[in-house]
């Protein structure tokens, strides 16, 4: 009897925590997949290229996937697709960031079809079509900042195999990518354990599902809605830690390799660690990250006149908290690299989140990109 009792619990047990995985993801098999790519004689698949989304494509994808990662990821305007996927390349003209205007990363339409469109205004994406031959001369496939070394025995994989030159462009996924696994499996399977379908604190990921925004081994509080409406109660949260240790010119070691800021060092490494001069912390070479914003002189009026959290230039919190906050804590709080940056890009140089060009000390012309943090930079002092 006591056998047939744990039997029948250990079957439900399994049917709820399967149930549970289940749910990870919804709606319709068709709306990513499809058996044959054929209806009615007539491919189904859609694909994108030099900013234009075409239907009944022939050609298969792999997975039976109905497109791949760029053409699931477009659309012409708005938050989502067809797909219900959120969009990361907009085929018009979003105007602007942020808000209403694009998703936390940003948009690739500046640098994929955006009039000027180069490889400083987005990551260049192979697949982007019109920046495959805008890519710099002077820096070929390498990420600038490159340092091969940066994921060495890393738990989702090495960066191109650290390769000292990159044999490949930069893709979404897989060993030259982003997201996923740096390796020839990259994303497979992680929509299916996606944990992020509702605002969801990621503080654990360990597996690609559970990452912050399929960033393997990165934390994070994301959005349900990727930011389309982001204010500054309601926004992303990203994970970052006070790192001054052995962070200077003759080291490159990563303490942490759970902050957003690790995930841009994957790539960009030696911006990421060698940021000093001496293992004191100053003076700077490079703009720091992983961090504290000071909480003395001009930083501690981080923001004014309200000293909230800004959505132009977000700060990173040391532990990952369960909601999103208007708070910002000087001393605590962290700069990362997605202070200034976007991931993905901006209509600005750099993938900025400002017009660097109209940043001019000690004219007290606003208190917005870096006088958000660098405040008495700026002549305005009345509302400190």
């Amino acid at each position: 009897m006591r056998k047939i009792l744990l039997m029948s619990l250990i079957t439900i047990l399994t049917i709820v925590l399967t149930h549970g995985l289940a749910l990870a993801i919804t709606g319709q098999c068709s709306n990513c997949h499809t058996m044959h790519n054929s209806q009615d004689g007539v491919g189904v698949v859609q694909t994108y290229a030099n900013g234009v989304i075409t239907l009944g494509v022939s050609t298969p994808q792999n997975y039976l996937l109905l497109a791949s990662c760029i053409a699931c990821h477009a659309g012409s305007t708005g938050q989502t697709n067809s797909f219900g996927a959120p969009i990361v390349v907009h085929t018009t003209d979003p105007v602007s960031q942020g808000a209403g205007n694009t998703l936390a990363g940003g948009d690739f339409h500046w640098v994929a079809t955006g009039l000027g469109a180069t490889d400083s205004m987005g990551h260049n994406v192979s697949g982007l079509a019109a920046v495959d031959v805008a890519i710099s001369a002077n820096i070929g496939n390498n990420p600038p900042g490159w340092h091969p070394a940066a994921t060495l025995g890393f738990a989702f994989g090495q960066v191109a195999g650290g390769e000292a030159n990159w044999n490949s462009q930069l893709s979404c996924d897989g060993t030259y990518g982003c997201h996923g696994q740096h390796s020839s499996s990259g994303i497979t399977g992680a929509h299916h354990g996606n944990t992020g379908l509702t605002s969801n604190r990621c503080n654990v990921a360990d597996t690609v599902g559970n990452s912050y925004r399929f960033l393997g081994n990165i934390f994070g509080l994301e959005r349900s809605d990727w930011n389309w409406a982001e204010t500054s109660v309601n926004h992303n949260e990203y994970y970052g830690v006070n790192d001054t240790s052995n962070r200077n010119q003759t080291s490159t070691s990563y303490a942490n390799t759970n902050t957003i800021s690790f995930s841009c060092a994957e790539c960009h490494g030696y911006f990421h660690s060698r940021i000093d001069d001496t293992t004191t912390g100053s003076p700077w070479l490079r703009h720091p990250t992983d961090v504290d914003l000071p909480a003395s002189g001009e930083f501690q009026y981080y923001n004014p006149p309200t000293n909230v959290y800004s959505v132009e230039a977000p700060i990173a919190r040391p532990t990952v908290p369960a909601s999103s906050s208007d708070t910002v804590t000087p001393g605590t709080d962290i700069v990362m690299c997605l202070s200034c940056h976007r991931a993905h890009g901006s209509p600005y140089a750099d993938l900025l989140r400002w017009d660097y060009t109209t940043m001019q000390a000690g004219v007290g012309n606003s208190d917005t990109g870096c006088f958000t943090c660098h405040v008495n930079k700026n002549v305005d002092q009345g509302d400190n």
